[in-house]
């Protein structure tokens, strides 16, 4: 099971679902967690709300959680409607991707 996480250097969850420009693919199908890619996507302007948070969603389609500092209502949703969970959290992106583990119910 795939997992992205928004992070700035892969140490941190520290972003906002809409302003991460990369996301850490994680793959929990292993006895550990183990880095799978990096996806990142093109830059685009911040007053193109809508087209930022769609253009991640297009990013994780395969993934069945989101690791994120935050989250808007309508990207949630729509992340929501295709299986994939969102989890916010604020922490190292170890003990992000150790909760996530248990949050989706999975043993190491």
């Amino acid at each position: 099971m795939k997992i992205a996480v928004a992070s700035t250097d892969g140490k941190e969850i520290d972003l906002h679902f809409g302003d991460a420009k990369t996301f850490f693919i994680f793959d929990l199908n292993f006895s550990s967690p183990e880095l799978e890619e990096l996806r990142g996507k093109k830059d685009i302007p911040v007053h193109e709300h809508t087209e930022r948070w769609r253009s991640s969603i297009d990013l994780i389609f395969d993934c069945k959680a989101v690791l994120c500092s935050k989250i808007g209502k309508e990207p949630h949703v729509e992340l929501r409607k295709l299986g994939i969970k969102v989890i916010e959290l604020n922490c190292t992106v170890k003990d992000g991707v150790k909760e996530c583990i248990k949050h989706m119910k999975l043993s190491n």
